[in-house]
């Protein structure tokens, strides 16, 4: 009984270093830009770490650096999904996936463009009929709902990734839950040798 408890005293010490090191990561992708941070299991961030980028056919796109909170940040052609692994040595890895552009954001952002650079040259022109004003005013409206967005929804993002920080982390419980299977374990192997006598 003795050399149980002492397994088991090893056994809680070297899981609580080994759960110290798990690295978890995500990003989202806005348009072009993906937006992502790199953390450990306790919540710190990974900092200076590699971050490496793959396209969906596992071609090797860039590599980059987290900061010095954890986060990182790039541009990318690449329409279609990626993945994205942060390595911080000695073993530790994480990997998530950023889903690729949906063909409607494409089009919408390549008609957009078009549209702009054909008002462009209508605007300069003066000669803009009816629905083409409509265009250019549906334009300038929403880029203006854009930019009053976007600043407002970065504390969404934020209070989105403290959350899943939060969930990441060891908690109490799972490490009882864990000690609980192993006794657990330990009394059907008991059990089993007693029916045997």
């Amino acid at each position: 009984m003795r050399i149980f408890i002492l397994l088991m005293l090893i056994f809680l010490l070297f899981t609580k270093i080994g759960l110290t090191h798990k690295i978890n990561t995500f990003a989202y992708r806005e348009g072009d830009q993906v937006t992502g941070e790199a953390y450990f299991a306790d919540g710190s961030p990974c900092i200076k770490c590699k971050v490496e980028v793959y396209s969906d056919k596992g071609t090797k796109i860039l590599e980059i650096t987290t900061d010095e909170k954890g986060k990182y940040s790039f541009t990318t052609k690449e329409k279609g999904s990626i993945k994205i692994k942060v390595i911080a040595g000695e073993g530790h890895l994480a990997e998530c996936k950023v889903e690729g552009l949906k063909n409607s954001q494409t089009s919408k952002t390549e008609e957009s463009k078009i549209g702009r650079s054909k008002t462009e040259e209508k605007v300069t022109n003066l000669k803009m009929t009816n629905e083409e004003m409509k265009i250019v005013i549906k334009e300038a409206v929403s880029d203006a709902i854009k930019e009053t967005i976007k600043p407002e929804t970065e504390g969404i993002k934020n209070l989105l990734v403290d959350v899943k920080k939060d969930m990441d982390r060891v908690k109490l419980h799972d490490i009882i839950g864990g000690i609980g299977y192993i006794f657990g374990i330990w009394g059907i192997i008991t059990i089993l040798k007693f029916r045997k006598k």
